[in-house]
């Protein structure tokens, strides 16, 4: 009977180290880019096969940037599910648990988001006016042109950026113009448009936008590497953000404080839930997947 004992006790030893070691596995052949306290883990592998059903994302994906907001996306998803469970909220359906179930987490989220409501007045949309300028501020917007290229691409056998580089030198010298180089650089990239992109916002915590915000009217920033891509842009105007005076917005001012308090109400329940599910993104371990990428092109 004792030998029977120490003998389930070793056999459960065994499967306890092969688990561990199948999870570290998981985790050297699928890197780890997001981690919950319970343990769970968010890998290069979660997120390929969630973008096999989220068509909608694959295109923000291509670069760091926007695969950090993919990976948040799917780790506030994966909280309201754990979240839902703990309020025991039953699911629709065949009842299948799917670890990021937009749906049911969708629907755990209007429980905790705040209830917006319009103003009751006129007066009460001037008072939410003039107590949030945030909500009517326009940010700085330029027309902007640009020229993008896979990093692994070569133009007339030259390496995308030093080809770029060239192009850059031979507009300022007047020998070219911007419109030139991105009909030619159509011919080897076109899935995204080249040249002329309108006015474009210059919100949001990217080198582009960082590097495009200081630049002026007339001005060429490049070549700046972001993901599997390498740009150049020319600033041909800009226009400064500014808080929209009251006669500029008084007409969609109350819709704007419903829309306003639903994305600060977003901003909460992810803080919220990142908090206490304690969600960290690896922000280096993604960065790393667009160099490896890049390294084995």
């Amino acid at each position: 009977m004792m030998m029977k004992r120490k003998f389930a006790g070793w056999a459960c030893a065994v499967l306890a180290g092969v688990a561990a070691l199948n999870v570290m596995a998981e985790e050297v052949s699928s890197p780890v880019l997001a981690r919950l306290s319970n343990g769970e883990t968010i890998t290069e592998k979660d997120v390929s096969q969630y973008l096999d059903r989220r068509v909608d994302l694959r295109a923000a994906s291509r670069n760091a940037w926007g695969l950090e907001n993919v990976v948040q996306e799917m780790a506030l998803t994966r909280a309201l599910n754990l979240e839902g469970q703990a309020m025991g909220e039953v699911r629709r359906g065949d009842g299948k648990a799917e670890r990021f179930d937009d749906v049911y987490g969708y629907g755990i989220f209007k429980k905790l988001a705040p209830v917006c409501e319009q103003p009751a007045d006129e007066a009460a949309t001037r008072r939410f006016y003039e107590q949030n300028p945030k909500a009517f501020s326009v940010p700085t917007t330029a027309r902007l042109s640009r020229i993008m290229l896979p990093r692994s691409e070569k133009v007339d056998g030259e390496p995308a950026v030093g080809w770029l580089l060239a192009q850059i030198q031979a507009i300022g010298a007047g020998a070219t113009t911007f419109g030139a180089v991105a009909e030619k650089a159509e011919k080897f990239y076109r899935l995204d448009p080249q040249g002329d992109l309108g006015w474009v916002s210059l919100g949001g915590d990217t080198s582009i936008m960082g590097a495009l915000a200081d630049a002026k009217p007339g001005d060429i920033v490049g070549p700046v590497p972001e993901g599997e891509f390498i740009y150049i842009f020319q600033v041909n105007a800009k226009r400064d953000g500014r808080v929209l005076r009251w006669d500029e917005a008084s007409s969609m001012a109350a819709k704007r404080a419903v829309s306003y308090c639903q994305e600060q109400g977003q901003v909460q329940v992810r803080e919220r839930m990142f908090q206490k599910y304690g969600v960290t993104v690896d922000k280096p371990a993604i960065s790393n997947l667009f160099k490896v990428t890049k390294t084995g092109g």
